[in-house]
């Protein structure tokens, strides 16, 4: 590893450590290398490079897909997807946990984001667990634990991020990542329903007659149409992901502001405005993630990592052991998002030599990234849940431990059983 390298990665650790954004990180280590190096012609290279990793087609589903969930959140359908998850879910022992669970992976479904899960589900079940007698720490690490499932339910935004920055089929990946994130949600059930047995929690017992559970699922298919939408059209070859992402926030539109009237006119602008600033945001730090990777590429870093794992002979199921841990320590610091722009193309580009398979290795880098929501210090899904919950947050990171627990678990059954992820996109043609 060259001096220029050891230079470029320690002040990049040490901007992220010190709280600098993470676009403006990778700018500024990357002239600080050019300093270094003395390389100076290349830096009218950089804004050509922030531009061209701007520059994709497939990158245009960023902000549709962002639009979509703030319409649907906007459009405040959570009560028809909570009363269909509380038909669902609650007559199992510890019942309101369950429909907390339950309705994190519809919402999920819709919105795509762990914080918009938070936003909408958690004002509304947090106080009513509360008021059922589970304590607000408890209430709330059900909340931010489930909230990590919505990253891996279609739509979902780093889905997408990856896909485009490893040019892996986001078709193939959005579902390769749906049987995973169902086994988060299954595995944080069985955990409740342990705990609701230990402590005598017994079920909601709401009524589930027929009409009942008839008008319960014909409220929520509207709503929950908006995944069906965006899987039959890319996995069906009737749209692209960005065409897929355009359907999804035209079909929200029209059913929040036609059929549900529950967004005024007035009221769009407040949406598209959140939309655009989340997009800048994520945007930028892609085309930074350009600069980045090219100064990497000219290290040859890629190359050496590969070249260090084949010299090594270190079987797939090693490399995904060590992987997996560099990927839980980079979730506990950095955002799925940023960490996939950086580390993506790189991690890929080595678990392929030595024999993972490039979808599977898509799965569990996004699981893995989302457990990072749920760890200190970054773990902002934990300290949204916090804020609402008022519980202090040393009580919600006890409460919420037996949860990471769990979910590593499933990660470590996505890491080594591999159908979870291939089975669906194989059975479908990928």
């Amino acid at each position: 590893m060259s001096a220029s390298l050891i230079l470029f990665l320690v002040v990049f650790l040490v901007l992220l450590l010190l709280g600098t954004p993470v676009a403006w990180t990778m700018v500024v280590s990357s002239i600080i290398w050019i300093a270094f190096t003395g390389q100076w012609y290349l830096l009218p290279v950089f804004p050509e490079r922030i531009f061209q990793n701007m520059n994709s087609f497939t990158l245009l589903a960023i902000p549709l897909f962002i639009l979509a969930g703030e319409i649907i959140n906007q459009g405040k359908i959570t009560d028809r997807l909570v009363h269909f998850a509380n038909l669902a879910f609650g007559w199992i022992r510890g019942g309101l946990a369950h429909v907390n669970i339950g309705s994190s992976i519809l919402f999920s479904g819709i919105t795509g984001v762990a914080l918009g899960d938070i936003a909408a589900l958690g004002k509304v079940f947090i106080p009513s667990m509360v008021k059922q007698g589970y304590s607000p720490a408890y209430a709330a690490a059900v909340t931010a634990s489930s909230s990590i499932i919505g990253p891996m339910v279609p739509p979902s935004l780093i889905i997408v991020i990856y896909g485009s920055v490893t040019g892996v089929s986001i078709g193939a990946l959005l579902l390769a990542c749906i049987i995973p994130g169902i086994l988060i949600g299954v595995s944080q059930m069985i955990l409740v329903y342990v705990q609701a047995r230990i402590h005598g929690i017994e079920s909601v017992k709401p009524d589930r007659s027929a009409k009942v559970l008839a008008k319960a699922t014909g409220a929520a298919s509207l709503p929950l149409m908006v995944p069906v939408i965006i899987i039959l059209g890319i996995v069906g070859g009737i749209m692209t992901p960005t065409e897929a992402g355009a359907a999804a926030a035209f079909y929200a539109l029209i059913l929040c502001m036609v059929v549900y009237r529950s967004i005024k006119v007035r009221e769009l602008y407040d949406v598209f405005k959140r939309s655009m600033t989340f997009t800048g945001q994520l945007v930028i730090i892609v085309g930074c993630g350009g600069v980045f990777a090219w100064v990497m590429g000219i290290e040859n870093v890629p190359s050496m990592l590969s070249g260090f794992l084949a010299a090594q002979d270190i079987s797939p199921a090693m490399t995904l052991i060590v992987f997996n841990i560099f990927l839980l320590f980079l979730g506990m610091f950095i955002d799925p998002s940023a960490a996939i722009i950086l580390f993506g193309p790189i991690l890929a580009q080595a678990a392929a030599t030595v024999g993972v398979n490039p979808l599977h290795f898509g799965v569990v880098m996004i699981l893995n990234l989302n457990i990072g929501l749920l760890t200190p210090p970054l773990g902002v899904c934990l300290f949204a849940a916090e804020r609402i919950a008022q519980c202090g947050l040393g009580q919600l990171i006890r409460k919420n431990a037996p949860f990471l627990a769990v979910s590593i678990v499933a990660l470590l059954l996505v890491t080594y059983i591999p159908q979870f992820s291939l089975w669906l996109p194989r059975t479908l043609g990928f």
